[in-house]
């Protein structure tokens, strides 16, 4: 398992704590640190799962997540320099699903996290 993924230049790295919570469920907590100081800077409310953390540039970070349990999913843009992102939050598409589209938050980091 991959316990940290940093930014291009080692500025930021983001960092996983993961935890069963079932017998073989996992759930991978991200959390997004300042690399000079170990700063946290962003991080999610418990029970949010990051399946894969990409990189765009040093200070900008895509994360996709998923709620446990659930069939939600969140996937997050972050501006780790400007301190915002965006965040599209929907339903995984199953047959109950279908009639219900994807949320859209555009704010800071702290807003998006109450926004979770």
């Amino acid at each position: 398992m991959i316990d940290e993924i940093p930014s291009p230049h080692q500025t930021y790295t983001v960092r996983f704590g993961a935890y069963e919570v079932r017998m073989s469920h996992w759930i991978t907590e991200p959390g997004i640190y300042r690399v000079a100081n170990n700063q946290l800077i962003f991080d999610m409310p418990s029970t949010w799962s990051c399946d894969e953390a990409k990189w765009i540039d040093d200070s900008t970070v895509e994360l996709k997540t998923r709620l446990y349990p659930g069939r939600e999913y969140c996937d997050l843009r972050l501006d780790l320099q400007a301190g915002t992102g965006t965040a599209v939050r929907g339903t995984y598409p199953f047959a109950n699903s279908m009639g219900n589209p994807p949320k859209h938050f555009e704010g800071s980091l702290q807003e998006i996290y109450r926004w979770l």
